[in-house]
């Protein structure tokens, strides 16, 4: 049987081979529409890109770097969204192209430093995502320096222009803390990742300044940080329960530390809706089975994942790195009135 080439998807999809071939490269100058159509096409007769003779013209190696940390060795903790959820949508993106996703699992900052230094000065891929971005971020000076084409998931304070997909952290967190505020809460605990994160310092913000408008001074230990786990969720609690000033509402940065907040609210006789509440991000919607089912601020991962995929293949085509950027506003979905009861 002979192999399936460009001129065969050719004179099925009656098109040049020109715009097949720019079809293949999801080039913008082809509607969508034709785009598909061949696709179909190349797939049903088995056509395979001969990608060693376009590495060799393009110096390129077709690849996508995505260096993300696994959860923790040895850990049995839930962590939220898993880093599958997001690896899942840059996939998804890149299907149908002729990028393909290199996966770099990595164990904390450090060891993802070095392995974007090794993917940068060794070529091995075209471009890069990364996440867990902190406030100054050497991983985001080291590659603009290179010039290396990259896309953050998250933030930083680096002035010069860079590609990121982020969650208006700080706007979520100020209308959490408003909104609470206005049902009558005073006494609010914010449950945030660690310190050195962008994220947590996002959320601090905003919540804090929810606070001072509603002329609130919160004590220092009512902001809580650290591994966004079931256990960390109820420690919280438990170091609160004898505070002076006892708190009535606990605002999570993921669903996990919430349902340990839950558990703790459980153990210690604490009555949900009476004596204090919890409200959550959520990714996967896994609260609305909780008991009881709990107020969130949706965070679409499938869009966020799904935008970082698409940002990297375009950086790496040589868009400008100020024209992707895209900050997603969480969605609060009321599955609670939150007031206090008596």
């Amino acid at each position: 049987m002979a192999r399936a080439t460009i001129k065969t998807i050719a004179q099925k999809a009656d098109l040049s081979v020109g715009t097949v071939s720019r079809a293949l490269k999801d080039c913008s100058s082809v509607k969508d529409k034709t785009k598909e159509r061949v696709r179909q096409i190349a797939e049903e007769i088995g056509y395979v890109r001969n990608l060693d003779g376009l590495r060799l013209r393009t110096g390129r190696t077709y690849s996508v770097a995505v260096v993300m940390t696994t959860p923790t060795t040895g850990s049995h903790e839930w962590e939220g969204v898993e880093y599958t959820n997001i690896l899942n949508g840059i996939m998804g993106a890149l299907r149908g192209t002729m990028y393909r996703a290199a996966i770099y699992p990595v164990d904390d900052f450090d060891s993802s430093f070095q392995e974007i230094r090794n993917i940068v000065e060794q070529r091995l891929a075209d471009g890069i995502i990364i996440s867990g971005t902190r406030p100054d971020d050497a991983r985001i000076s080291y590659m603009l320096e290179k010039d290396f084409p990259f896309v953050t998931y998250g933030m930083s304070e680096h002035f010069t222009p860079y590609s990121y997909v982020d969650a208006n952290s700080q706007q979520m967190s100020y209308e959490a803390t408003a909104r609470l505020l206005r049902l009558g809460h005073t006494n609010i605990v914010t449950i945030n990742p660690p310190d050195e994160l962008m994220y947590s310092k996002q959320r601090q913000r905003g919540y804090l300044r929810a606070l001072e408008d509603a002329g609130i001074k919160t004590p220092t230990d009512f902001i809580a940080t650290g591994p966004l786990t079931p256990e960390f969720g109820k420690a919280t609690v438990k170091a609160l329960y004898n505070h002076n000033n006892k708190p009535t509402a606990y605002i999570c940065a993921n669903e996990a530390s919430a349902l340990g907040v839950l558990s703790a609210f459980h153990e210690l006789g604490i009555e949900f809706g009476k004596d204090a509440i919890v409200n959550a991000t959520d990714d996967i919607n896994v609260s609305a089975y909780f008991t009881p089912p709990i107020t969130t601020y949706y965070l679409p991962i499938e869009e966020t994942s799904k935008a970082l995929g698409e940002f990297i293949i375009r950086r790496i085509e040589g868009e400008p790195a100020q024209d992707l950027q895209r900050m997603v506003m969480p969605q609060l979905i009321e599955r609670q009135d939150d007031r206090l009861k008596p």
